[in-house]
């Protein structure tokens, strides 16, 4: 009976390694795609950074894509403040497409609106292709 404190203690000192997940369950990681859009609403938070975008189409409609970036943890640590982006920005996005097609996209380059290029993973930029 002693164990079982110490078995539960484990069980739950582990759960958040369970749930953190692979990209390549969601996105095509040996693809890459390029979004362009307008900023409607951006969040460096946790597990992700979101930026909320809305994209023209080739048929000219809009439609809401979401990209998907690093904890709020790592981009504290390199540097980032929350103040980068804001509504109304038009930004370009490199990364991963989505593996079942919906509009988002693992965020690998954030290309700001005066051409600054910013990272969305605390990736080795010499293992990057940007």
């Amino acid at each position: 009976m002693r164990r079982l404190p110490f078995a539960l203690l484990a069980v739950v000192a582990s759960a958040p390694a369970w749930s953190h997940h692979s990209a390549a369950v969601y996105y095509q990681l040996d693809k890459e795609i390029t979004v362009e859009g307008v900023v409607t609403r951006y969040t460096l938070g946790n597990p992700h950074t979101r930026i909320y975008m809305l994209v023209k189409g080739a048929d000219g409609t809009e439609k809401e894509w979401l990209a998907e970036g690093g904890s709020r943890t790592v981009l504290l640590r390199k540097g980032w403040t929350g103040d980068e982006l804001k509504p109304g920005d038009v930004v370009k996005i490199v990364g991963n497409p989505s593996r079942d097609g919906s509009k988002v996209i693992h965020w690998q380059t954030l290309i700001l609106p005066d051409g600054r290029q910013l990272r969305g993973e605390d990736l080795d930029p010499k293992r990057s292709k940007n």
